[in-house]
């Protein structure tokens, strides 16, 4: 049990500046700000989703299927996100 706390304060600590290191200073405590909300939310939410799929299925597969679906989905997201910062990157730059 310490250890998973550690980890959880650990990787919590370090999150403004990994941010930094990512996003850069400027709109460092607004982009926090939206992590914080998000993974509020998903506290919330995550368990909630998880007894509905078990009261309707009876077991956990269908959850796990869900939150999967859930991570490729936040993975494409995140790809096609990337795709469109590199590109406004070389168009300012081009400039």
């Amino acid at each position: 049990m310490l250890l998973i706390i550690s980890c959880y304060g650990g990787g919590f600590s370090c999150m403004p500046a990994y941010l930094s290191d990512i996003f850069g200073t400027r709109q460092l405590s607004a982009i926090h700000g939206r992590i914080l909300t998000a993974w509020g939310l998903a506290g919330v939410a995550g368990p909630s989703i998880v007894s509905y799929f078990h009261a309707q299925t009876g077991g956990y597969t269908a959850s796990l299927y869900f939150f999967a679906a859930c991570f490729v989905l936040n993975f494409i997201i995140a790809a096609v996100l990337k795709q469109y910062g590199q590109r406004k990157k070389e168009t300012r730059t081009a400039l």
